[in-house]
């Protein structure tokens, strides 16, 4: 009897050990693969956003052609999407679905459903639609622009592979089972085939069943992690860990479960045998006691397990900001790769020379863009190496200025929001330092302004001079926005590598999280020091400091000193007071009558009173007359000469033949600048200046009677610069590797006056082709310029090709004025 007593008691506190251990382990492993789940669908979900976007630019750019082309090309490079589609508001549907999934493509019977359930905002997520064949499809959708909706379909059974290895490899008789909002089995692993399964929503039929849990896992608010033995439809006791997986108005259920046979309590029936004998020696306390101890190494391994769970869950997180890092990055060069392929198709089949322009255009716009992801990449390289130095020179401040505004500023035009620019007129025209390092630190302030503000936000750029000693300004920087704005945890992190203020901001607004680390070490390089002001909600205001010397170069322009100018009137006609306010302080500091007006109809009114201008700046957008009906009046009313100039934000080749025909002389960008005003009224009136520095490309070079000599083994790129170089009268020759190269120059060492030499290529690299050419005895070899052309444009890459005797570096994608300057500079041509 004592045996028994025994053997019950060492039963109930050993089965009560493992239990635990066994809930413990399922709750952990259930919180990771829950983890893991809700990732990829906010991952899907931000997909899903971005894509339609994108679609709705297609759209909007190239009709109903472009957008196909886009649903096709990008269909084709996503592995877990089956269908893209768009849904109009007339109930046309443009989709693309790839071959053997045609049940994917949206009917209309589904249209009604769509129509009901899709937010304003956000993302939704369709339960699990059976297609037949045990298979199943799953359906995101998103609202565009003009009420379109884009719908993306996913492969039910993808998500079988995502918890394929969820049980960690710790019980292997385990099974896990993904449930949706409509009780559908969407995923499970422990059978060959993955089949449309549907779990009841009656517990009452399936009383202490999985049926149960599940109910009360789906209907319960609770968002913790649970536990609960159930018994199977085999008559199989069960433990089961499930944890609710919240996306949005959505809740889905991930079950781990794990019969009670197959866990370690059922292996443990000699160690109750043997703890039931020592009952009769040592008594109860000393049978639990020796109970415990037989529990050990079981305790002991559960230890283990918590401590790999824990490194397993930190290694997740480096590798969660890897792949997050990487999918950004997808993203950002994505972005730009499909507007190159997307103007490249409207260029192709447009019919105007118009269009073809502006498809180049935006073409050059988003290689320029891409170009800037990757140099971030490679900065932050840089910066982690050490190794991010400036390259000091004399610039233009205010042109500076311009030629970043104008990087951003279609996109400011495209999201209809407000842009201004105030520059401290103390700071001197010329300033010495990095002026392409200032320019990409506010580039990336601007681009994030941008991103964050609203439709309709406001967005201002204002510079500021601080103090100057010795020959040194130190200038204040700030981009102000009325954007979404960052609460104090958010600030903390904001200017850490590859972070930005929350999970899913890179997908949702794109940005690879380099910028503003790239922007902090620029900035402290200068000498200065950046910062962030914002409260979440009200916008924010990223302000930077940095120091820069005197430039050697003062001419500012101004207006001729040879005429009268208080007898030239000006008119502005803009309906925002703070350009109206531009113009009436520009004016009286060059002493210029101005009026200013804020509608069409009070400049109307102006000019009836008899006033007359010789100058018009009018904006394009006006409330009730716009600017180009006005500028039409004007001519029509004009009794002498004057010139009528529309500003605006918008794109020149949208407006130009409407302005043209309203008698528009000529066309000012927004955002205005002082010098732009000063070289439009001189240009107006018949006075102009040189450039400061005229630009290679309107230079006109002649190298006739020189050989040049270029490595290159990519057909495209010889062509570039065979195109490039085409109109300086150069003679090149070309080979295809470095043994080609160095063939040809040991054939004819007098022949060639300067070689451009790549450095990665097949057969023989650009490095020892060079050295094998310094190397031959004849002093043609040794004098000869030999240029590194190539993608490699580390610093070390750079010391690499110096050391093997090449005499200068041109980074790839190539700068037609680097390559001119280079040339000179090696032919000794002034």
């Amino acid at each position: 009897m004592m045996t028994v007593v025994a053997t019950v008691t060492g039963i109930y506190f050993s089965q009560r050990e493992i239990t635990k251990t066994v809930e413990q382990d399922l709750m952990l492993i259930g919180r990771l693969a829950s983890d893991m789940i809700g990732s990829y669908i906010e991952t899907t979900k931000e997909d899903t956003m971005y894509i339609g976007e994108m679609m709705d630019s297609a759209y909007f750019y190239g009709g109903m052609v472009n957008l196909r082309n886009r649903l096709s090309n990008e269909i084709s490079i996503a592995p877990n999407f089956i269908s893209l589609a768009v849904l109009f508001p007339n109930d046309t549907i443009a989709s693309n679905e790839k071959i053997g999934y045609s049940y994917a493509r949206p009917e209309k019977a589904d249209i009604p459903m769509f129509r009901e359930r899709t937010p304003d905002e956000g993302v939704r997520i369709t339960e699990a639609e059976a297609v037949g064949n045990g298979q199943f499809i799953i359906r995101c959708y998103y609202k565009l622009t003009g009420d379109k909706i884009f719908i993306l379909t996913l492969r039910g059974d993808h998500f079988a592979q995502l918890i394929s290895n969820s049980n960690y490899g710790l019980y292997d008789a385990g099974k896990v089972f993904l449930v949706d909002g409509g009780r559908t089995v969407i995923a499970y692993t422990g059978e060959d085939n993955q089949e449309f399964l549907h779990i009841s929503a009656n517990a009452d039929e399936d009383e202490g069943g999985l049926a149960a849990i599940v109910n009360q896992a789906l209907t319960t608010s609770d968002i913790e992690t649970r536990t609960a033995i159930f018994t199977d439809e085999n008559g199989v006791e069960t433990i089961s860990a499930y944890t609710p997986i919240i996306h949005g108005t959505e809740r889905w259920v991930l079950f781990l479960t794990v019969p009670i046979s197959e866990t370690p309590v059922n292996r443990m029936t000699e160690i109750f045998i043997i703890t039931g004998l020592i009952f009769l020696g040592c008594g109860v306390i000393a049978s639990i006691f020796l109970s415990k101890q037989q529990m050990k190494p079981y305790a002991e391994l559960n230890k283990r397990n918590e401590e790999l769970v824990v490194l397993r869950e930190e290694a997740e997180v480096v590798s969660k900001a890897k792949a997050d890092f990487l999918a950004n990055m997808s993203h950002e060069m994505r972005t730009p790769m499909n507007a190159i392929i997307g103007m490249t198709s409207i260029g192709k089949s447009s019919n105007t020379i118009e269009k073809k322009d502006y498809a180049f255009e935006k073409i050059q716009d988003a290689s320029n863009h891409l170009l800037g992801v990757i140099n971030d990449v490679l900065d932050m390289s840089k910066i982690e190496a050490n190794k991010l130095d400036l390259s000091p020179d004399n610039f233009n401040f205010e042109q500076m200025l311009q030629n970043t505004v104008n990087i951003v500023h279609f996109r400011i035009e495209e999201r209809k929001q407000y842009f201004y620019v105030d520059l401290d007129d103390n700071i001197p025209q010329y300033l010495y330092g990095d002026d392409q390092r200032l320019s990409q630190v506010i580039t990336n302030l601007l681009s994030n302004a941008v991103k964050f503000t609203p439709e309709e936000g406001t967005i201002r750029l204002k510079t500021k001079l601080v103090s100057e000693e010795n020959g040194v300004y130190r200038i204040k920087i700030s981009v102000t926005d009325t954007g979404i704005g960052l609460d104090d945890e958010q600030k903390t992190r904001l200017f850490n590598s590859f972070e930005q203020a929350e999970t899913g901001t890179s997908r949702k607004y794109g940005g690879t999280g380099l910028g503003l680390a790239i922007s902090k070490r620029i900035v402290e390089l200068m000498g200065g020091e950046i910062w962030v002001e914002s409260e979440l909600g009200a916008g924010s205001a990223f302000i930077f400091t940095i120091n820069l010397g005197r430039g050697s170069d003062e001419r500012r322009r101004k207006l001729d000193e040879g005429v009268d100018w208080s007898n030239i009137r000006i008119l502005a006609v803009d309906d925002e007071p703070e350009i109206l306010k531009f113009f009436n302080d520009f004016s009286e500091k060059l002493g210029i009558a101005c009026d200013v007006a804020a509608s069409g109809e009070e400049a109307l009114d102006l000019l009836a009173e008899g006033q007359s201008y010789d100058i018009n700046f009018i904006d394009w957008k006006l409330p009730g007359i716009n600017g180009i009906e006005l500028a039409r009046r004007i001519n029509e009313k004009k009794t002498h000469k004057s010139v009528v100039i529309i500003f605006s934000s918008t794109d020149w080749s949208i407006i130009e033949d409407d302005a043209r025909d309203a008698g528009v002389d000529k066309f000012l960008p927004k955002p205005l600048f002082p010098s732009k005003i000063v070289d439009f009224i001189n240009e107006s009136l018949g006075f102009t200046e040189p450039k400061d520095k005229p630009d290679a490309e309107d230079e006109v070079f002649d190298f006739t009677g020189y050989n040049l000599l270029v490595a290159e083994d990519v057909d495209i790129n010889r062509e570039i610069v065979a195109s490039l170089l085409e109109a300086t009268n150069i003679s090149i020759e070309f080979a295809v590797n470095g043994e080609e190269a160095l063939r040809m120059f040991e054939a004819d060492p007098e022949k060639y006056d300067i070689i451009f030499m790549d450095l990665q290529m097949p057969v023989m690299d650009g490095y020892e082709a060079t050295r094998r050419i310094r190397a031959i005895d004849l002093p043609r070899a040794k004098s000869i310029p030999i240029i590194a052309m190539t993608a490699n444009v580390f610093r070390e890459d750079i010391e690499m090709s110096l050391e093997a005797g090449m005499f200068g570096h041109i980074g790839k994608p190539i700068d037609f004025e680097k390559m001119i300057i280079m040339i000179k500079t090696f032919l000794d041509i002034s």
